[in-house]
């Protein structure tokens, strides 16, 4: 009888390796948060009372107060993994130029080792 090849083996170290390397990654962020402004009704107008205009004014100006700080929080909350990310941007891109030097300085010494003497 022969043995049973270890492809169902391999399958599954294959599956729980990247399924290992899945969880090491950074879980999904979800819904992103929305702001609670309230936004002002439709402008009224130049037919509304000077009153309405006012009510309206105030509204809108509350509702672009709120809008900014919502932004100035959430920028601030994503300033450090936008440095984060700008840093694994860095680390990556001196990896891959060091990588490329190390390849190329390989090529050049296997050329010089094939050439002939002269």
């Amino acid at each position: 009888m022969k043995p049973k090849p270890a492809r169902p083996l391999l399958l599954l170290l294959l599956a729980a390796g990247i399924s290992a390397s899945a969880l090491a990654q950074s879980p999904p962020a979800g819904e992103p948060p929305k702001h609670g402004c309230g936004k002002p009704e439709n402008f009224p107008g130049h037919l509304a009372s000077d009153q309405r205009m006012r009510s309206w004014q105030r509204n809108y100006l509350a509702y672009t107060e709120c809008l900014k700080n919502f932004i100035s929080e959430q920028q601030a909350l994503a300033e450090p993994h936008i440095k984060a990310g700008n840093a694994a941007i860095a680390e990556y891109n001196a990896a891959v130029k060091e990588f490329n030097a190390a390849v190329e300085a390989t090529k050049e010494n296997a050329n010089q080792d094939t050439k002939p003497p002269q």
